[in-house]
């Protein structure tokens, strides 16, 4: 498999001291992770319904510039936004054909493999069409529940299986999504939901509010490697469920009041108790609860299964996507989940939660040295399991003892999943 494209660190080279080209894990290996994301993965781009048949579509993504546009069977595609005659945008031109788009400067035209297959401006006889250097290079894609992935990498892709979550593979399972930007680093970002800080950061939202402090515990929890990431120990997290109330500190101070503390419990938890009960179980341990590669974070909470992805954009953006899975039982259960999402679950999750999210990372340091605790036990984790699939390749082996010795194919669904534990209770009884 080619090598993955390089970050611009000093640190960031092939002869590093390591294995296989991977540097040696330890220290601060911050200055490793690469700033644009991980190459040869799929990634989602757009939603299927955004990209019209006469106007192509330009969106960036791992600091590249795409172009979207219909290809002759009517699904979305995607090429280099550089015409390679001048340079012009080929997201500025038009779909004059069935398949194709024209470059705005020149009319030179592009079909869905990149290919030069006619120039307006010259007329039928023009000798430039198939010649060597006319050619725009050409992305994968493939839609899956309406939204548009992108292989980012060289080479054939892998298989989208490997990469996009498995409800996009279940015709029972509604997914509604979403996105939004955030101002910092795709790493920042994603580090973001590996910590203790819904707590506090969050402490005015909605969703924490309902029901008051839940405490994460001192020690944090324990990551499970599994699949292609790590999911939340199952036993730690009931024990925190049991014990939540750590709120009286040593000087007899307590949790701080907040504005909205349990404000909207009459209302957020009759709703989430509800729509619990149509949230998918996982099928296998690989898309458990956790983070996941390429940057995917997924929770069993609230009213649905919830995975945030984050997609680099440029350095300082990322492109924050809300999967939000469920499955109705019904064509009306269908409508109403719909509606429900548009008119309060959006805001909720989106705005109201993710907003406070970014209102701490714009301004956060990645560059300054860290005094690490306990809690950040899964950002360690994640962070070498990044170095070493960034410079070692998708399919480089990680080398990490899972509790209890579990091999990462091993484990078991119910050591991470406590909705598939619930779904377990449910039917035994």
């Amino acid at each position: 498999m080619p090598t993955p494209t390089r970050s611009t660190s000093p640190l960031d080279r092939a002869d590093a001291p390591g294995t296989n080209g991977i540097p040696r894990l330890s220290g601060d290996i911050r200055p490793l992770i690469p700033k644009l994301g991980l190459r040869n993965y799929w990634y989602p781009a757009i939603e299927d319904r955004a990209v019209g048949r006469r106007k192509p579509l330009k969106v960036s993504l791992l600091g590249e510039e795409l172009c979207l546009f219909r290809g002759a069977g009517g699904d979305v595609v995607a090429i280099q936004d550089v015409c390679p005659h001048r340079g012009a945008r080929l997201s500025e031109g038009d779909c004059h054909y069935r398949g194709t788009v024209a470059c705005p400067y020149h009319g030179w035209v592009y079909d869905e493999s990149g290919k030069n297959v006619m120039v307006l401006s010259e007329g039928p006889g023009s000798g430039v069409c198939g010649k060597a250097g006319t050619e725009a290079r050409a992305y994968p894609t493939r839609t899956r529940k309406g939204l548009v992935c992108v292989w980012s990498g060289e080479g054939p892709p892998a298989h989208i299986e490997e990469d996009v979550p498995e409800e996009f593979f279940d015709e029972e399972t509604l997914i509604l999504v979403g996105q939004v930007d955030w101002r910092c680093n795709w790493e920042v970002a994603l580090e973001n939901s590996m910590d203790s800080h819904v707590n506090y950061v969050h402490r005015n939202a909605i969703v924490v509010a309902r029901s008051g402090f839940i405490a994460r515990g001192a020690q944090g929890e324990h990551p499970i490697f599994v699949g292609n990431g790590f999911g939340g120990d199952v036993a730690e997290s009931n024990y925190l469920r049991q014990n939540p109330r750590q709120d009286v500190y040593p000087d007899g101070r307590t949790w701080p009041r907040t504005t909205y503390r349990r404000l909207w419990t009459w209302l957020t938890r009759p709703l989430a108790d509800r729509a619990r009960r149509h949230i998918p179980p996982p099928r296998s341990a690989k898309w458990c609860g956790g983070h996941h590669l390429p940057g995917m974070f997924r929770a069993e909470f609230g009213w649905d299964l919830y995975t945030r992805m984050c997609v680099p954009v440029e350095e300082n953006v990322t492109r924050v996507w809300y999967y939000h899975c469920l499955r109705p039982k019904t064509a009306i259960g269908w409508m109403v989940e719909r509606l429900a999402y548009a008119a309060l679950h959006r805001w909720i999750i989106e705005y109201n939660f993710s907003r406070q999210d970014e209102r701490v990372m714009i301004n956060q340091r990645y560059d300054t040295p860290e005094k690490l605790s306990s809690t950040d036990a899964e950002v360690i984790q994640w962070r070498r399991l990044v170095v070493t699939k960034h410079f070692g390749g998708r399919d480089a082996p990680f080398e990490y003892k899972n509790p209890d010795g579990l091999s990462p194919d091993a484990v078991p669904l119910e050591r991470v999943s406590v909705r598939y534990l619930q779904e377990q209770r449910r039917s035994a009884g």
